[in-house]
This record gives structure tokens, C-alpha cells and sequence, in this order.
């Protein structure tokens, strides 16, 4: 089970790559400021989000979620001072589900997925793992989920969407 931010939902949809999260993760928890993200995006006239508000809609692989308690709540009001919205819900979420994972509650491995530099700085000192879409290449790559190719092809749409990169090609990303 992975939690995702809205850049890594916004760059896998402009890639109509949405479903390899069910492949390679089983389950995704999508934060409802992360949703609310989307579906600005979509009033604002990003088309190619729709497919995210149809997994939402759709698929039961994925859930949305908010906070269960009042420490929730108080880490995402803290978070707020480094970080937006949506990736304060998403870390004050992973967080969760990482105390119960440490008290051997859920059986569940679990990442934050971010491209947000800050963000994933965040996560870490929260003690949240995390990766962003590059990681989710590269495991679908690694997993056989998509070609060298594939995912090549995949990172070149992404980029002509506007995604700043780190690397220009999948065979760097496999590299590094």
C-alpha cells in the first residue's frame, strides 16, 4: 500500500499509466486534499486528470482518506509550515500507517509517493519511507511491468508535460 501526492497521479494519468499502481502496489490511499487537488486541476482544464477521479470513482483498489485522530490533525497543521497541503495530509497519513506497521498492526509495507523535494525531506524526518515517479518506473520496470522501452517512452510524455527530471532517459534511471 502506497499513500500518493497529486504530481505523481498528474504525471502517471498524462501517461494513461494510472493502473500499474493496482499492479505493482495493490493499494493506494489517495489524501482528500490530494483529491481536491485533482479535481481543480480538472476545472482548471487539465482533461487528462479525469482518469484520476475515475479510479477515485471506480476502482476499488483505491481508497481516500483523511485523518482518524487528533494527532493526525496536529502533525498536518504542523506540516503546513513546510509543506502545501496535499503533501501535509499525505505525510500525516503515511505516518499512520507506519506506527502500525512498527507495532506489527498491519502487515502492509508502506511509501509516500512525492516529487516534491520538500516533501520527501519532510517525510523523512517524520520516519516515512519515500519515492516518487521515477521509483515507480523503475520498480515496474524492475517487476516486468514495462520494458526499458516502455518506460522510456513513459518519462519522454512525462516531460513533454512539463515533469522536471532528474534524468532524461529510462536507461539513466536504471542506472543510477
Amino acid at each position: 500500500m502506497i499513500v500518493v501526492n497529486a504530481t505523481v497521479l498528474s504525471n502517471l494519468a498524462r501517461a494513461n499509466l494510472l493502473k500499474i499502481l493496482e499492479q505493482l502496489f495493490g493499494e493506494i490511499v489517495i489524501p482528500l486534499p490530494v483529491y481536491e487537488e485533482i479535481l481543480k486541476g480538472i476545472d482548471t482544464g487539465y482533461a487528462f486528470l479525469n482518469s484520476v477521479d475515475e479510479i477515485v470513482e471506480k476502482a476499488d483498489w483505491v481508497t481516500l482518506a483523511l485523518f482518524k485522530d487528533e494527532h493526525e490533525k496536529r502533525l498536518f497543521k504542523n506540516l503546513l509550515d513546510s509543506v502545501g497541503y496535499g503533501e501535509a495530509a499525505g505525510i500525516a497519513i503515511a505516518k499512520r500507517f507506519t506506527l502500525l506497521n512498527k507495532l506489527n498492526l498491519t502487515g502492509r509495507a508502506l511509501h509516500f509517493f512525492s516529487d516534491d523535494r520538500v516533501a520527501r525531506e519532510t517525510a523523512k524526518k517524520q520516519d516515512v519511507e519515500v519515492s516518487g515517479t521515477l521509483g515507480i518506473l523503475k520498480v515496474a520496470v524492475e517487476a516486468g511491468k514495462l520494458s526499458t522501452k516502455e518506460a522510456d517512452e513513459v518519462l519522454q510524455e512525462m516531460i513533454r508535460g512539463g515533469y522536471r527530471c532528474p534524468v532524461q532517459s529510462a536507461t539513466e534511471l536504471l542506472e543510477g
